[in-house]
């Protein structure tokens, strides 16, 4: 199993981040496809959940041996479920075949944060999902994830704001900036 991992990280090797990416997702969309009887791995849409593609336990758990199988990695039961996307799922392979690799273009790219981001969101989704029927307390979960949220928007908008003020404080005139001056401070 371990030679299979070394033959794709030497694969991965001298690639870039998408063509990494890019190779990763063949592999994910021609393991599901197969998993899914379907000759054609275009019928895996890198973005559709692989729950409505049609897999199941039983099929997802097939799906992580062929992909485990094929890279040489030991990957969890629940793997599809934590990845639920074919785009998401070879993104996560990419970091375990060629993490020094992934670190760098995460650190390069604002595209690689948000897809970590949104990968993150996914398994807390995937988490909560599975913890709703084991008597999960929703209210108390679901205040937590509005004050999360809530305070990502005003982060957010005040980033955007800020970047406005700073744009409208470099064109300001002496009595405009003088106004603010007045306006916001109460002097």
């Amino acid at each position: 199993a371990a030679g299979g991992a070394t033959h794709w990280s030497d694969r991965l090797t001298g690639l870039t981040a998408e063509e990494r990416l890019d190779l990763l997702t063949t592999l994910v969309r021609t393991q599901a496809a197969g998993v899914l009887g379907h000759a054609d791995p275009d019928a895996v849409q890198v973005d559709t959940p692989f729950k409505e593609l049609g897999l199941d336990s039983l099929t997802a758990v097939e799906l992580r041996n062929r992909l485990a199988a094929a890279t040489g990695l030991k990957l969890p039961a629940a793997l599809v479920f934590d990845y639920p996307q074919a785009h998401v799922l070879a993104a996560h392979l990419a970091e375990r075949l060629a993490p020094d690799a992934a670190a760098q273009a995460g650190r390069a790219a604002s595209g690689d944060t948000t897809a970590h981001a949104l990968q993150e969101v996914a398994r807390v989704e995937h988490a909560l999902s599975a913890a709703v029927a084991q008597g999960l307390d929703q209210a108390a979960v679901a205040a937590r994830l509005e004050a999360l949220l809530a305070r990502f928007t005003a982060s957010t908008a005040a980033a955007a704001d800020g970047d406005d003020a700073v744009d409208q404080l470099e064109t300001a005139t002496a009595e405009q900036v003088l106004d603010f001056i007045d306006n916001e401070l109460g002097v």
